[in-house]
């Protein structure tokens, strides 16, 4: 068996624990994770995609009020939570396939995994209110808020989690094997 590359060490590395600390992150850390978002390849180099880093007490406050209340008591503690936005208009435009949200989704892994180079929780959600966020932050009507993450230091500290997230990042991760995904011809 070969030995494992970088990219497959960090991504077994990476982990979305709910349990985020409070503690502030370095300018140098966030400009890390925003470079990370910048270089990420796009159809025809398009970088369709936008994001909104609400680092300030004002910004993250509104954005917490976009959450579903389920991530409201572990992603409000994180110190960046970040929307990710995109548009059609702006990307290749495929019959049948929305490739600007495939174009989102790169470059949120590449915040991911930036995150994770860093020692850091980054938590993706699809619990939040796209028209709320598209409200409060005043986004065009095509704007599409696909995305949030909470980013932030893990915590051993579970208190604040709902009692069914506790203990859960104790559990092993579970992948589908490589046979279950991948045809080899």
């Amino acid at each position: 068996m070969s030995e494992q590359g970088q990219i497959v060490r960090l991504l077994q590395k990476r982990y979305a624990t709910r349990s985020i600390d409070t503690k502030t992150l370095e300018e140098s850390v966030i400009s890390d994770i925003l470079e990370a978002a910048r270089l990420t390849p796009s159809c025809y180099n398009k970088q369709p995609w936008r994001y909104l880093f609400l680092e300030s007490e004002e910004a993250r406050q509104k954005g917490i009020k976009a959450l579903a209340d389920a991530n409201k008591p572990w992603a409000s503690r994180a110190p960046l939570l970040i929307i990710g936005t995109t548009r059609e208009k702006d990307d290749c435009v495929l019959p049948g396939r929305s490739y600007h949200q495939f174009d989102l989704g790169l470059s949120v892994m590449n915040i991911m995994l930036a995150a994770t180079e860093h020692d850091l929780v980054a938590r993706p959600m699809a619990g939040f209110s796209p028209e709320t966020a598209r409200e409060l932050f005043g986004l065009d009507n095509e704007d599409e808020p696909l995305i949030m993450l909470a980013i932030g230091h893990p915590s051993d500290d579970e208190a604040h989690l709902p009692e069914h997230y506790k203990g859960a990042e104790d559990k092993p991760r579970e992948r589908k094997a490589a046979d279950q995904i991948t045809q080899r011809l």
